[in-house]
């Protein structure tokens, strides 16, 4: 009887595991890393600070990177393949790494803290892997003279990058184009604010131009009604589509400011 018993749960033991092994194998784990493309340095609306924008393969999502200028520029430089009469520092670096038979097998921004990021380049030399502590632009430019892959942490992404699809991306409305307000964005801009959207874009001559909106503005609320996403900011235009004017509460320059944008003569 206790031998029948034992063989009846061994048995029951092993379909469920064949189940569990199954379901493991049908459902794939999400990845601890994303691998993006440099897409290009550029001037951020505002201060006019370098940024490096890098991009998922996908095209979902964006992600920006201010960084220094002269960090700009070698990205900038490789981008273009453009090469300097004497080398620079990062291609002293590059040429050292060559000389010791080591490759850089890949680039990775692993983490954020206090506003800064961190990045790690895997190198291979002697049949050894080695980690190397770096920050973000560094890292970038020797990625991209070795032709390494870029990685970014997909919990970074999620939480800071900008997507870049249309169905979250806001459109046109009345002049002005806007985006997500990562905790990164907010923090660039001294932002202390609970919500807000980012204006991205100011058509010239628009409504919004004429009542001195600008691009790199924080839009707070709309007629007293905070707006803390793409959604909240339509959702608040929608309900003032038949008014002549919109109240908006906006942040520039680390002042709040009111202003009052016409829609009719």
């Amino acid at each position: 009887m206790r031998r029948h018993v034992s063989i009846v749960f061994a048995g029951g033991l092993l379909v469920l595991l064949v189940f569990v092994a199954l379901f493991c194998v049908g459902k794939e784990a999400s990845p601890a890393f994303v691998e993006m493309e440099v897409k290009g340095v550029s001037l951020d609306a505002v201060a006019q600070n370098p940024v490096v924008v890098l991009a998922d393969k996908e095209g979902k999502r964006a992600f920006p990177i201010w960084i220094g200028l002269l960090e700009a520029n070698a990205i900038d430089k490789e981008l273009k393949n453009a090469t300097s009469v004497r080398p620079m520092t990062h291609d002293l670096l590059y040429s050292i790494l060559g000389h010791a038979q080591a490759k850089v097998k890949e680039v990775r921004i692993v983490g954020l803290k206090d506003h800064t990021y961190y990045a790690t380049l895997f190198i291979n030399i002697d049949k050894k892997a080695i980690e190397v502590d770096a920050r973000p632009s560094d890292a970038i430019v020797i990625a991209l003279k070795s032709k390494a892959p870029v990685y970014v942490a997909a919990k970074i992404l999620a939480e800071q990058g900008i997507s870049v699809t249309r169905k979250e991306a806001s459109g046109e409305r009345h002049g002005i184009r806007i985006q997500e307000l990562t905790p990164d964005l907010a923090s660039h801009f001294s932002f202390k604010g609970k919500k807000g959207v980012l204006v991205s874009d100011v058509v010239p001559e628009s409504p919004s131009d004429s009542s001195g909106i600008k691009a790199g503005d924080i839009i707070a609320t709309i007629n007293l009604k905070e707006v803390g996403n793409i959604e909240e900011f339509e959702e608040a235009l929608d309900a003032s589509k038949d008014a002549k004017s919109i109240r908006i509460s906006l942040f520039r320059d680390g002042k709040a400011r009111e202003i009052n944008l016409v829609l009719k003569p």
